[in-house]
């Protein structure tokens, strides 16, 4: 038997090992068997690829022939119902843009480049039974403009790549307006 504070010293110490066990069980983790782990990384999955960035004197090109652009697609009259450009060459080429067409009827649809010998942009439309689509095949060398028939519903514009590896960065852009009345 532990003589008078001799049972003091014996709790002290339990208590001191009760706060270090503590202690060192509150770093642990648990995990339920049933837990899903996460999948661990494997050695074959790339990351993707990063784009090569534009030098300045591209971007400043790049910023004119965003300008020009512009002026020739400023012609196009009537409201605007879509308007949307994008780079024509590079590896980031072209946009995809839809818009919904709530009045069927006549658009005009308005289609320029600048910076490239020749751009294509398609405009296509879901109808009964398929796909509508037509085609602009430009020359680059100002805004050609169109009637187009368009029905209710969602139109599409897309600027469609012309060289299949993307080719390298120009500066070139191209762009569509369709407009109503």
């Amino acid at each position: 038997m532990a003589g008078p504070g001799g049972t003091r010293i014996v709790r002290g110490v339990l208590v001191l090992v009760g706060v270090l066990a503590t202690a060192v069980l509150a770093g642990c983790v648990y995990e339920d068997e049933g837990d899903p782990r996460p999948p661990e990384a494997s050695s074959s999955v790339r990351p993707a690829a990063a784009l090569p960035s534009k030098g300045a004197d591209l971007l400043a090109l790049e910023t004119h022939n965003y300008a020009e652009l512009e002026q020739r697609l400023a012609g196009a009259a009537g409201q605007v119902l879509l308007a949307v450009s994008g780079p024509a060459d590079g590896p980031g080429v072209g946009f995809s843009k839809s818009v919904t067409v709530t009045s069927a009827g006549p658009h005009t649809v308005t289609v320029a480049c600048v910076g490239a010998p020749r751009a294509l942009i398609s405009l296509s439309q879901a109808i009964v039974g398929g796909i509508e689509r037509t085609d602009f095949e430009l020359d680059c060398k100002g805004a050609q403009s169109q009637v187009v028939q368009l029905k209710e519903g969602s139109v599409g514009a897309h600027l469609i790549r012309l060289h299949p590896d993307g080719g390298v960065w120009t500066g070139a852009v191209a762009g569509i307006k369709i407009s109503v009345g």
